[in-house]
Formats: C-alpha cells, structure tokens, sequence
C-alpha cells in the first residue's frame, strides 16, 4: 500500500480544532486547521509554521460514496491526505485484499516522490470525503525552491516504511513464516 498513517509515534498531536456531532466542521477555517493538525502528526519535531508552510500548497477536494480516487497502475500525479470521511485501498491484483485508510492517513506520498504508477485502486465509501491534495506542479516547485520542507515529504515515506517493515518483521517472528 502507499498510504501512511503513523499511529505509533510518541510525540503525536491533537488536531487543532473538533467538528460538531455530525462530523461537520464549523468553518472552513477550522478544518484547515484541523487538517494542519492531522499533516502535524505525520511530521514529529517539525515547527507548525514549516507544517503550515507545506499545508498551504495542498489543495481541498470532496468525494462522495462509491467514486473512485485513482485506479491502480494510472501515474501517480498527487499525494493526499485524507481529513474526513472513509477511504478503502483496493490492489486488484490480489482479490479481495484490501484496507481502510484511515482519517490523518497520507496516501499517494510514494508515488508522487518516485514518478512510480499508482501501486492500489483508492474508492470512497462514504460520502463527502474531504481530502487536500499536493500536485506534481507543486511538489515540483516545493522541490526547487525549498527542500528543505520538500524533505517532510520523504520522511513520511521513510517512516511510514520503517512501519511496514517492523510490521512484517513481527508477523516472521510470531508465525516463523512470511506473510503473503
């Protein structure tokens, strides 16, 4: 999968704002905000001005219920980070595997920084998703002109593989055997 989402990390922030009881935010403003929180959490130690910095080159869009995010093999074009609503990573390939990306996941980082096609079919499951998106142009851009905030990028990807790798190495060690 290309999504991450790092639940594990010692120094994880709140988001900085909370939605109403029907999981609507009160402004535009606060899910900002909200979604700076949840970019946070993916980049421990690092200053919320750089955090907002980054932020401010993503760009919001809303999916409903059974629209498909990208396909699996189609290019790679953006990475997303997902604020609300439910996700679902498909790998066709494979039947029936598949896996809920959950709210402050990023998705699509791997494919964005390698210019590798999409490794998994991405669809809503529900309706109203609400997603801010990096595009190529602006990775591009971000690159150029400051890699140094282009480089939380990488460490996201970073983490989130040392992640997956520890994940493995103790599914080996539990079951002495690799997962397929």
């Amino acid at each position: 999968m290309d999504f991450c989402v790092l639940k594990d990390i010692a120094e994880f922030r709140e988001p900085l704002t909370k939605s109403n009881n029907e999981g609507e935010f009160y402004s535009s403003d606060e899910e900002k905000q909200y979604a700076i929180g949840l970019l946070s959490n993916l980049c421990p130690g690092e200053s919320l001005s750089d955090v907002e910095q980054l932020f401010s080159l993503f760009k919001r869009e809303v999916y409903n219920e059974n629209e498909i995010i990208w396909r699996q093999g189609s290019v790679s074009d953006s990475a997303k980070l997902l604020v609300k609503g439910r996700l679902l990573s498909l790998l066709e390939n494979e039947e029936g595997t598949l896996e809920q990306i959950p709210t402050g996941a990023m998705l699509g980082e791997l494919g964005l920084v390698k210019g590798i096609d999409r490794l998994n079919t991405v669809q809503c499951v529900s309706d109203g998703a609400v997603l801010y998106s990096l595009d190529r142009e602006d990775w591009d851009v971000l690159k150029r002109d400051n890699p140094r905030i282009a480089r939380f990028i990488d460490m996201i990807i970073v983490n989130y593989l040392s992640h997956r790798i520890q994940h493995v190495n103790s599914r080996v060690f539990e079951t002495k055997y690799l997962p397929v």
